[in-house]
């Protein structure tokens, strides 16, 4: 059952891509299914103390990052976060804390932003719209880490 699981969690990542590549916007019922698969993978995984606290370390690490953002868009922006920031990558961030144990959250958080980075800047003149599609890039980089993680089963994300 949990291949099953992860074979339709990495699909719905892969449609988040697409989506977010292509049209620069994800479908809230895409992210839900996501956040649903992802929960209930890391959930099938741990105990329930350890998932529920996972959860709310990680929520609280992004909503410490929320508002840092907040701050920044506010103060030197000028700006609305929403202007700045997308509502779709802040419900990825929020998929990410549910669907990983602390520590694999806060790297694949970490270097997925790198990873994101790093593909904007090589790819910068390929995209043709001005904004970033973090929450595809994210999703991409999640996909090849559960790969890697199913390739190598000496490696568990889980296990964190």
């Amino acid at each position: 059952m949990n291949l099953y699981l992860e074979i339709v969690f990495i699909t719905t990542l892969g449609v988040l891509f697409y989506q977010d590549i292509k049209e620069r916007k994800v479908s809230v019922w895409i992210l839900i299914i996501s956040l649903l698969l992802g929960g209930t993978l890391h959930f099938l995984q741990q105990n329930q103390e350890v998932f529920i606290a996972s959860i709310l370390m990680n929520v609280t690490f992004i909503a410490l990052v929320f508002g840092v953002l907040c701050l920044y868009a506010r103060v030197i922006l000028q700006n609305n976060i929403f202007k700045v920031f997308g509502m779709g990558d802040l419900l990825f961030f929020v998929l990410l804390a549910v669907s990983l144990p602390i520590l694999s959250f806060l790297m694949v958080f970490i270097f997925s932003l790198l990873f994101s980075l790093l593909i904007v800047v090589l790819l910068k003149r390929k995209f043709k719209n001005k904004t970033v599609p973090l929450a595809g890039l994210q999703s991409l980089f999640l996909i090849l880490i559960l790969l890697v993680n199913k390739l190598f089963p000496k490696i568990n994300i889980y296990a964190f």
